[in-house]
């Protein structure tokens, strides 16, 4: 006799089958260059939060503040991600964000760098590419653009998010 499930619930293995069978739809079809429309702005900030996730909430944290679990190790303290726009006159300075992350060119007054060159990280083979065709500067300055796009959504003005939902 099979045991009956409570209407609403499903198992763990439907409920994991529904979550693949999600994710799958999400990213099918989805353009390795991100166009300016909702829907890829949100792919952009969704995958820009994963990637900030993998390689840089060890230091920077889970929330972006600057308090990761290795954070106290370093020489110099991470930056509280979410406070770039206030530091900045209320302006996100995207591009500066971009190099910053980048690494490859030098960021005047910056100082010293302690963070790591993610440019030639994300250029690596063994970073996952959106499509067999794309080369590694393309996939270093896709994954970098989401990042900054997630950056961006969890900017924070007198405790509110200024953009998107940055993490929820």
């Amino acid at each position: 006799m099979k045991a009956m499930v409570p209407a609403g619930k499903l198992p763990i293995r439907g409920t994991l089958l529904l979550a693949v069978a999600v994710a799958v739809a999400l990213t099918a079809g989805v353009p390795p260059t991100l166009a300016q429309d909702d829907e890829s702005a949100g792919f952009a900030v969704f995958s820009g939060r994963v990637t900030f996730q993998r390689y840089c909430a060890s230091c920077h944290g889970r929330e972006a503040l600057g308090d990761g679990n290795i954070a106290q190790y370093l020489r110099i303290p991470p930056a509280d991600l979410t406070q770039l726009s206030n530091e900045n006159g209320g302006e996100f300075p995207e591009e500066r964000v971009y190099e910053f992350i980048d690494g490859r060119l030098d960021v005047r007054g910056h100082g010293t760098r302690e963070m790591p060159v993610w440019g030639d990280v994300f250029q690596s083979s063994l970073v996952e590419s959106a499509t067999g065709e794309e080369d590694g500067e393309a996939r270093a300055g896709r994954i970098i653009s989401q990042l900054v796009k997630y950056i961006e959504s969890i900017q924070v003005e007198g405790g509110a998010r200024l953009t998107g939902d940055g993490g929820n």
